[in-house]
């Protein structure tokens, strides 16, 4: 039987009360530090990868938050 979409975002949400999806969650954090520091890019090509990676640290970074809203909205959309 297939996940429902509420599913799928609750079962999201409980790994990211694990210990490990903190460890995770601190790490990518410390890269956004990282690849935020523009002292260390010498060149056009340099900026360009940071924009990259900072593109994805965002989307890590705020996947629990994009999470809880999604799963507010499909409740709201089919209450049970």
């Amino acid at each position: 039987m297939p996940k429902t979409d509420i599913q799928f975002l609750e079962d999201r949400l409980s790994m990211m009360e694990t210990e490990g999806w903190r460890d995770f969650i601190e790490d990518f954090k410390n890269l956004e530090d990282s690849a935020s520091n523009i002292d260390t890019m010498t060149s056009e090509q340099d900026l360009w990868h940071a924009k990259g990676q900072l593109l994805m640290i965002n989307l890590v970074l705020s996947l629990q938050s994009a999470t809880n809203l999604a799963l507010e909205e499909s409740v709201d959309q089919n209450p049970t």
